[in-house]
């Protein structure tokens, strides 16, 4: 098992603030946008706005990231995450928090492909992905922890106490990211020359098929996720809190399983342990429109979470392993826009199926487009790792 050096152990203490506060919010802000008012579609519509405008800025912002350093970049990202949720919070009508969930949404930006360059750049190259998936542990942890909490406050209280909760969370976040040492920036020359060269031939092949399947998983995933809390809302008639230990059910499998994923795929190869996490999605989502039980949905659906974060850490590390290291945090922003990319095609699609066709349409949905990502990936070439 790979040691942690202290800025990666300050930016998990960030990372795991960080996504507690981001949990409160994102799982159930569905039924935040129903309880004022939106339809289906106009859920949809405020979800996938906010994610096209993400996904516009990611490339640049991995310009921004070379030119303000890495540091000053997570706490841009904080700082926005920490301050829109106190506005959001006074909203009263849908069509106000639209534009606030918008900005709220463009942190990502500073804080997402940042965060895994610096990863990238502290771990080795034969245990990346068990860095990984070390440092991924965050998200699950938030997972358990931040829907139950958010579905219970806004029983008992209201959405606006969930949303202040989590700005308080979110500022306490900000305080690891302080501590992280300054990086020591290169020449701006070599900056646009190192961002620009990830286009040129040798490159571009091999990031097209990363964002191509990036937007493949990330348009499946969002085609759920945004209507899962509607459809057990309104198809199985569960209560807030209990929507909430929905996803906290299934977060505990993806805790349990992102180690071992990143450790698996140091041993046996990146793309052996993606393709064997992702055959099971499609079997998952066609056995979804086949049953009624909501207990058996959530079996299915912390199973989902476990292939999932089983490929997590891989895939990064396998995108990692396909460029130089100067070239690192460009791969990953041009990987995120891809994935930010399905964030805003998911939303709509799933809003459309789930209106106009079936409420259970979206999961079928899901289930061939995770079955798309089965040839991209496989047509990645996985380079040998040579040890420092």
């Amino acid at each position: 098992m790979p040691r942690l050096n202290r800025d990666l152990w300050l930016l998990f203490a960030a990372g795991v603030a960080g996504v507690i506060s981001i949990q409160l919010i994102q799982p159930l802000f569905p039924l935040f946008l129903d309880s004022q008012g939106a339809s289906e579609m106009e859920i949809s519509l405020v979800i996938s706005m906010a994610s096209l405008a993400t996904t516009a800025l990611m490339i640049p912002g991995g310009f921004l990231m070379e030119r303000m350093g890495k540091k000053r970049m997570l706490l841009m990202g904080f700082l926005i995450w920490a301050t829109v949720p106190v506005f959001m919070a006074s909203a009263r009508d849908w069509r106000t928090v639209a534009p606030l969930y918008m900005v709220y949404n463009l942190a990502d930006v500073f804080v997402g492909p940042t965060r895994m360059a610096m990863i990238a750049q502290y771990a080795t190259p034969e245990s990346q992905a068990t860095v990984f998936g070390l440092m991924s542990m965050d998200w699950p942890v938030g997972g358990i922890v931040s829907p139950p909490l958010s579905g219970y406050l806004a029983e008992r209280s209201g959405w606006h106490l969930s949303f202040r909760v989590a700005a308080v969370v979110m500022a306490l976040g900000a305080m690891p990211v302080l501590m992280l040492r300054g990086e020591k920036e290169s020449g701006k020359t070599e900056e646009k020359v190192s961002m620009s060269a990830i286009f040129q031939r040798e490159y571009l092949s091999v990031i097209l098929l990363f964002s191509a399947f990036s937007f493949a998983l990330s348009t499946g995933q969002s085609v759920v996720g945004t209507m899962l809390p509607i459809f057990l809302k309104n198809q199985m008639d569960l209560p807030f809190s209990s929507i909430g230990l929905f996803f906290s059910g299934s977060s505990v499998l993806s805790l349990l399983s992102q180690v071992p994923g990143g450790w698996l795929a140091d041993r046996y190869g990146r793309k052996r342990i993606i393709l064997a996490s992702l055959l099971p999605i499609p079997l998952i989502f066609t056995a979804w429109a086949m049953v009624n039980d909501w207990v058996v949905m959530l079996v299915l659906y912390s199973l989902f979470a476990g292939c999932l974060s089983m490929m997590g850490s891989a895939s990064l590390a396998l995108l990692s392993d396909s460029f130089p290291s100067e070239l690192t945090g460009a791969a990953f922003s041009v990987r995120m826009t891809g994935f930010r990319m399905g964030s805003a095609v998911g939303p709509l699609l799933g809003g459309y199926l789930y209106s106009s066709l079936s409420p259970k349409s979206p999961f079928t949905a899901a289930a061939l487009l995770f079955l798309v990502g089965i040839p991209l990936v496989y047509l990645i070439k996985e380079k040998p790792r040579q040890p420092h």
